[in-house]
């Protein structure tokens, strides 16, 4: 069964607000506005190489975009912690490997901040009883 994912890409575009020109500059395909436009029409589909490229530019999936054209995806929005997950996954693909290693040192910090910060907040807790 075919999918027109075209409705999906205008949709994401439209609400990151980029024009049809922004997205093939940020996708970096080899292609025009006007493919962009036959895609949301249409008129076209995309090769999986360049919908992964649209949806990483989206910060999601291939996959998501796909199930939401299609309308499957179990009939409910997926969890906010399974999109953080994805969306977490398609950014540390999209980096080079010293990104990579850059982006995970920065979340140690950020993780360990925080049990620092949960476990100040205790013992404030304990000491106020």
């Amino acid at each position: 069964m075919p999918v027109n994912i075209g409705p999906v890409v205008r949709r994401l575009r439209e609400r990151w607000r980029l024009t049809q020109q922004e997205l093939v500059e940020y996708t970096g395909l080899d292609r025009s506005a006007s493919y962009i436009s036959s895609i949301e029409t249409g008129k076209t589909s995309p090769t999986l190489q360049e919908l992964d490229a649209l949806a990483r530019v989206f910060r999601t999936t291939a996959v998501e975009m796909i199930e939401e054209a299609s309308g499957t995806g179990g009939g409910s929005p997926p969890r906010e912690r399974d999109s953080e997950a994805a969306r977490v996954a398609t950014l540390l693909e999209s980096l080079s490997a010293s990104g990579r290693t850059l982006a995970l040192e920065l979340l140690d910090l950020l993780a360990e901040r925080d049990r620092r910060l949960a476990s100040s907040e205790k013992g404030k807790e304990r000491a106020a009883e």
